[in-house]
């Protein structure tokens, strides 16, 4: 027998009161599940709720809103002998970066600790990251109860302290869940970048959006970065239709880019944007989750960071060059280590930097979308990033020396 706990990351319990079929936004259609009348489910996903069990209660009843699991304890992880047992790990998170980093370790997790099998449950709209690993199996948005006793332990990853202070400063979620479980890297995943392929023009993307603006590259750099790297091969930029900071930089940046650059508006899912990160040879991105995602693939590069120290959310990875934008003010510089926009008691949102004031007068994160602020931010943005915008040029010389740098080594 393992020792258990509770599970910590939250849990609904529901019934079926007919056959149903969802599929999150930004997944694939293999992503799509389905249920059966009569069976308890376990769901940890929002939307799920809100779109599905809320407002059909003919087909679904919630029969416990905070439910529990038993979980392999915390404390056993590194030392547990899971050989030839079924191990299923509950996901806590939707973050690009998070989730990348957990498939990173679940490979390891495979390699050295000679699991029967493998899967998870709850990746939700990150579903299609799993779905790219032949060893794992998937339960995107929910699983029975039927499914889970034919597992023999479930690992809540929940249960990792750092999963919880990634909003001030973050973590190199890889290592963090080596060392919790006693591993080393997964021998499939290097660290360094593939080489750049000489016989053919480069495929070159620019991927400007993060999550939030403090992160996010100025249109200013955007282009500036386009009309380089449109003379160094096929290029292509990024952008995200359905996210508020992608509208606002396809507006910025629109008649300024150079005619033979590729704009595109959006992916239809995860799915579709690792197809495009795996296609590239050469990328500039932001700091963001297509930054992680480049680890998979060993795309060479630059990732641009600001606020978050570049050595940590890149850890063992040296595929993307580093660029931390040059700046220092009177309430902080770079990397200050905040991972998301901060409001005040007063509800004003911002940094440190452009709200002039210190850290610890920024206790919270905004608990709603707040359209205002962000178009606020894209058109005022935070001190760094405001200095990046004036000054492009830095950045478009690092990213020169980098391919330069790159096409050496490929021709050796």
């Amino acid at each position: 027998m393992f020792p258990t706990q509770d599970t910590v990351t939250a849990l609904l319990e529901f019934i079926a009161r007919a056959e149903f079929r969802f599929r999150q936004h930004n997944s694939s259609e293999a992503a799509t599940q389905a249920g059966v009348k009569g069976e308890r489910y376990y769901t940890t996903s929002q939307q799920f709720l809100d779109q599905a069990v809320a407002p059909n209660p003919a087909v679904f009843r919630v029969t416990r809103p905070q439910a529990r699991l038993a979980a392999l304890s915390r404390a056993a992880w590194a030392d547990a002998d899971v050989a030839g047992k079924r191990v299923l790990f509950l996901l806590p998170s939707q973050a690009l970066g998070s989730n990348v980093a957990t498939l990173l370790f679940l490979h390891a997790f495979a390699e050295q600790r000679r699991p029967a099998k493998i899967g998870v449950f709850c990746a939700r709209s990150t579903a299609d990251i799993y779905d790219r690993s032949a060893i794992i199996q998937n339960y995107p948005l929910w699983v029975s109860r039927r499914d889970l006793k034919r597992w023999d332990l479930i690992v809540d990853l929940g249960h990792l302290e750092s999963r919880r202070n990634i909003d001030l400063w973050p973590v190199d979620m890889e290592a963090e869940l080596l060392e919790a479980f006693g591993l080393e890297p997964a021998e499939g995943y290097p660290a360094d970048a593939r080489a750049l392929p000489t016989d053919r023009p480069l495929r070159i993307g620019i991927l400007p959006l993060a999550s939030s603006p403090i992160r996010t590259l100025p249109p200013e750099a955007t282009v500036a970065l386009a009309h380089y790297l449109s003379g160094e091969g096929d290029l292509s930029i990024a952008l995200n239709r359905d996210q508020q900071q992608g509208r606002l930089h396809a507006q910025s940046v629109a008649g300024k880019l150079p005619e033979t650059a590729h704009v595109i508006d959006g992916f239809d899912s995860i799915g579709a944007l690792l197809d495009y990160l795996s296609g590239l040879d050469y990328a500039v991105l932001a700091d963001s989750g297509p930054a992680h995602m480049t680890k998979l693939f060993g795309t060479p590069g630059v990732a641009v960071y600001s606020s978050a120290p570049a050595d940590i959310l890149q850890g063992r990875f040296r595929n993307l060059s580093a660029w931390t934008v040059p700046y220092s003010g009177p309430h902080c510089a770079t990397p200050c280590g905040l991972a998301k926009i901060r409001q005040t008691a007063s509800g004003r949102i911002g940094c440190m930097g452009s709200l002039g004031v210190s850290v610890d007068q920024l206790p919270t994160t905004p608990t709603r979308p707040d359209p205002a602020a962000v178009t606020r931010l894209m058109r005022e943005p935070v001190p760094c990033i405001a200095a990046l915008a004036a000054e492009p040029a830095a950045l478009v010389d690092f990213v020169r020396q980098d391919l330069s740098s790159q096409r050496r080594a490929a021709s050796r």
